[in-house]
């Protein structure tokens, strides 16, 4: 079974006052506990600016296929990703090679900022290469980039650094108009980074419930108030891959999502030529663990959860050896008898209150083979 460390990362901000509230009549000594409510971690002009700045930094960074520049704006699986399209580009097919250098621009976005954590969510539709509904979500930098930066050459980090501010002097501007201060903080763009990018690929996405103040509500993937869990999604689309959908799968709403996984496993040995190889899929412990989950209007919960298998392909007959593909090349091009393939990616995933949980949205990126 995958397993899957949930985010939950409970801010400190709170908003707390005090007063000479009586609760059963009689004073209280003319003052009460404080009443402390947390509070959002960014305001929503606050997330589109962050939204702004990821928008101009990434198309830089997909542009020039540079790894270090999109890490100012990406981290985890968002990143892993986009690292591994870097990589691989010589040997991407054209389609996915031009798609980098279109620049990703999010039109009509929604910001939904959960009370008292440190990240947030947003819908909207990336409109190219084609108009699609997109989800995305932004956390406040954990330390990764510190480290990052602190292992990165001088002349680099300084040519990198000269790059971001000529991608950002839009935002600066911006920034300028709306009494912004030179402090970096948990509210400044720049200590926010996107985790998670998945387009809608099943649907329609339910609708995130609100409080009275317009904040969106946290919830927690590992709960076990409700199950299946977000903590269970992992296991369950994976099933898809391993068994074409048997087992834990089964309990999963089909749709276009688990109707590509279920054909992908029943094809798996279709193309497979004189060697006589033999594929399969194995579930296995994805390098970024986060799970993001918020809750909806009809009961339920809306989630971005962790995905990785591996993909084993050997031959079955004596003699005969695997040449890997272009994209596996880039990691070993020596023709073997075993080709072992690593895929980590993200689900977004709808568990309603009463029904079936759906996988909206899966995707995957190979990175690494051996």
């Amino acid at each position: 079974m995958l397993a899957v460390a949930a985010v939950l990362l409970i801010g400190t901000a709170t908003g707390c006052g005090s007063g000479d509230s009586r609760t059963d009549g009689r004073a209280n000594g003319g003052t009460s506990a404080p009443t402390c409510r947390p509070r959002a971690a960014v305001t929503f002009a606050q997330a589109r600016r962050i939204l702004g700045r990821y928008e101009r930094v990434a198309a830089t960074a997909d542009r020039e296929r540079d790894a270090a520049l999109l890490a100012d704006v990406a981290a985890g699986n968002a990143l892993e990703r986009s690292k591994a399209a870097y990589r691989q580009y010589a040997s991407l097919p054209e389609r996915e090679r031009a798609a980098l250098t279109r620049p990703a621009h999010y039109r009509d976005p929604e910001f939904h900022i959960p009370a008292g954590a440190s990240w947030f969510l947003v819908t909207a539709t990336r409109i190219r290469p084609t108009p699609q509904p997109t989800v995305l979500v932004f956390e406040a930098e954990r330390g990764e980039h510190a480290q990052h930066t602190e292992h990165t050459p001088r002349a680099e980090r300084a040519e990198r650094a000269e790059r971001v501010e000529r991608a950002e002097r839009a935002d600066q501007v911006d920034r300028r108009k709306h009494g912004a201060g030179r402090k970096k903080s948990i509210g400044d763009a720049a200590s926010w980074r996107l985790r998670a990018a998945l387009p809608l690929q099943a649907g329609p996405l339910p609708r995130i419930a609100t409080t009275p103040s317009g904040l969106a509500t946290e919830a927690d993937p590992t709960s076990r108030a409700r199950t299946p869990r977000p903590y269970d999604i992992p296991t369950m689309y994976e099933d898809l891959w391993q068994t074409g959908g048997t087992q834990e799968a089964a309990a999963l709403a089909p749709n276009a999502v688990t109707k590509e996984a279920r054909s992908t496993y029943r094809h798996r040995d279709d193309e497979l030529g004189a060697e006589g190889a033999r594929r399969r899929f194995v579930p296995t412990r994805p390098r970024h663990r986060d799970s993001y989950a918020l809750r909806t209007a009809d009961g339920g919960v809306l989630a971005v959860v962790p995905l990785a298998h591996q993909q084993r392909l050997r031959v079955t007959r004596p003699g005969y050896q695997l040449t890997p593909s272009g994209e596996e090349a880039v990691y070993d091009p020596t023709p073997r008898s075993t080709v072992i393939s690593t895929f980590h990616g993200q689900a977004l995933a709808h568990l309603p209150r009463s029904g079936r949980p759906a996988v909206l949205s899966a995707k995957y990126a190979l990175v690494d083979s051996r």
